[in-house]
């Protein structure tokens, strides 16, 4: 008989054992695809926005760095001189900072952003209204529309500025504020920022020559390159959340672990008569510890199978709680899960193993 088969047998002759242990596995491999996927869903959330804006440079204030941890003020009449500039095709303003305001008597707040008139600077993705908002207008999130329950049409008084919800937007989710988008006129009356700026977006048609250009003509500003102000803006989730999401990584790994390992430690002393059998019949150690392998091995797949199925419907319950659940996960990072819970199971495989090697096999002929 095949050790594969008898190992299925050992398996699946204990339904309760097999129970508990593909759903230890699968409370892990729920646990660390759900982990994934706040991660990966959170790092792409972060730069959505940004990313979709069309620059080669953010130019601001010197020692700024991203949206969230440092502030950027600059004077509006700025825009021409940099126009003018070697290596510069076009400047486009950019005016954007935090807004409180109050909601049914509640506060509420979100980084309400003045779009240009030509187009370079717009919400991720319209999901329902306008897309470009017109005079006293405004676009929200769709995670901010939620939590306050706002719709097309509702009215929002913003620093004394009555506002009307025009549209809709995603991937301006932020954790701890949403982007809200309205025109530049709007955004300068609510902000009072008709004089200043936050930064310059720059386009060139020669990077290098542009640098030089404007650190020539003005020392005092930062200019940082697009991506580098990309990842600078994600640092809040790198530093924050990734080391506590590595923490409950590793504990789920280990649970999964212990779980299989010591389910299949116990089908092995339970079973120590029938490896005995199998030792005096002529099979060797190797071959017995094929046997716990394989059972560890199926186990693991049953436990990751069942798992998968039921994250869709975690992730529907999590996201109707809480609009902060944000869950990315593709098929590159569901294979890598299967590929932890093979090497779970193999690991836990070797729980049992000194148990298997040293069966003496005369232990089953007595009494």
């Amino acid at each position: 008989m095949s050790v594969f088969l008898i190992a299925f047998r050992n398996l699946t002759r204990e339904k309760g054992r097999l129970l508990i242990t593909a759903g230890g596995v699968a409370f892990s491999v729920i646990l660390i695809l759900v982990l994934l996927g706040l991660y990966f869903g959170w790092q792409t959330q972060m730069t959505r926005f940004l990313g979709n804006i069309d620059t080669d440079f953010w130019v601001g204030q010197k020692g700024s760095r991203d949206m969230s941890h440092t502030v950027s003020i600059l004077p509006a009449s700025m825009e021409l001189k940099l126009k003018e500039l070697d290596g510069v095709s076009s400047v486009t303003p950019f005016i954007g900072r935090q807004a409180s305001f109050n909601i049914a008597g509640k506060e509420a707040h979100f980084f309400l952003i003045g779009m240009d008139p030509n187009g370079a600077i717009k919400p991720y993705r319209i999901i329902e209204g306008k897309e470009i908002p017109g005079n006293s207008e405004i676009i929200i999130d769709q995670t901010f529309a939620k939590t306050e329950k706002l719709t097309i049409g509702d009215e929002l008084t913003i620093n004394s500025v009555k506002m009307k919800v025009a549209g809709i937007s995603s991937g301006g989710n932020l954790l701890v504020y949403s982007y809200a988008f309205t025109n530049a006129n709007d955004a300068k009356k609510i902000l009072d920022s008709s004089q200043f700026v936050n930064y310059y977006l720059v386009k060139t048609h020669d990077k290098e020559k542009a640098e030089k250009a404007i650190s020539a003509a003005f020392p005092n500003l930062g200019i940082i390159e697009k991506q580098d102000f990309l990842s600078n803006n994600t640092k809040i989730i790198t530093e924050t959340f990734l080391p506590i999401i590595g923490v409950l990584l590793t504990i789920a790994v280990f649970i999964g672990i212990a779980v299989i390992g010591l389910t299949i430690f116990t089908a092995t002393v339970e079973k120590s008569r029938e490896f005995g059998v199998l030792k005096a019949i002529g099979y060797k150690g190797s071959q017995l510890y094929a046997i716990a392998l394989i059972q560890a091995v199926l186990s693991g797949i049953i436990g990751f199978v069942v798992g998968l199925a039921l994250i869709p419907l975690i992730v529907k319950l999590a996201e109707a709680a809480t609009s902060a659940f944000i869950y990315e996960v593709d098929v590159p990072k569901v294979l890598l899960v299967l590929a932890a819970v093979f090497a779970m199971s193999t690991i836990a495989s070797l729980i049992p193993l000194k148990r298997i090697i040293s069966i003496d096999p005369a232990e089953v002929f007595k009494a």
